[in-house]
């Protein structure tokens, strides 16, 4: 159930990226909302619901965006199944962790769209990656993160449920 209540966020996340967003950006770059709550659900949730979230939310940035369809649900559960792996092995602090995950998160996202740009040889995707827009990206992302974090560590919904006998 959490995997469909972490699917509908962030869904919610990408209508949000896509259209209130662009009024915060910065240098005209907006931060990667979907990907901060993302790195969450898979934090919180493990590898199932890590992968699982990652390509729904994928694919509703690949329709609303330009991006051949696949592009983002690719990165997206590559990063939710790695991020969901680390439940219960790392200590999330409120502050420093999701600043580092969500920088970790956003280099495995820009070097997984270089290298599916230049294997199916589309152009003009290596200057985005290696540019100083993509660091003030990451920049804005990872600051965020601890803010959503705290906001989304709230909804009681985005909590895995505890069996008993169960140590998380």
């Amino acid at each position: 159930m959490i995997g469909v209540y972490g699917a509908l966020v962030l869904a919610a996340a990408a209508v949000i990226q896509s259209t209130l967003l662009p009024a915060a950006a910065v240098a005209g770059v907006t931060p990667d909302l979907v990907l901060v709550v993302l790195v969450f659900v898979a934090q919180r949730n493990g590898v199932m619901t890590g992968q699982t979230c990652g390509f729904v939310a994928g694919l509703v940035v690949d329709a609303m965006g330009l991006a051949p369809l696949g592009f983002y649900a690719l990165s997206y559960t590559v990063i939710g199944a790695a991020v969901g792996a680390t439940r219960g092995k790392v200590f999330v602090d409120p502050i420093v962790m999701p600043f580092v995950f969500i920088v970790a998160a956003m280099v495995v996202k820009g070097v997984i769209g270089f290298l599916v740009a230049w294997l199916f040889g589309i152009a003009g995707v290596a200057p985005r990656v290696f540019s100083g827009a993509y660091l003030i990206e990451i920049a804005y992302s990872g600051l965020l993160a601890p803010v959503l974090f705290g906001l989304l560590g709230l909804a009681k919904w985005l909590r895995p449920d505890r069996r008993r006998g169960e140590i998380a």
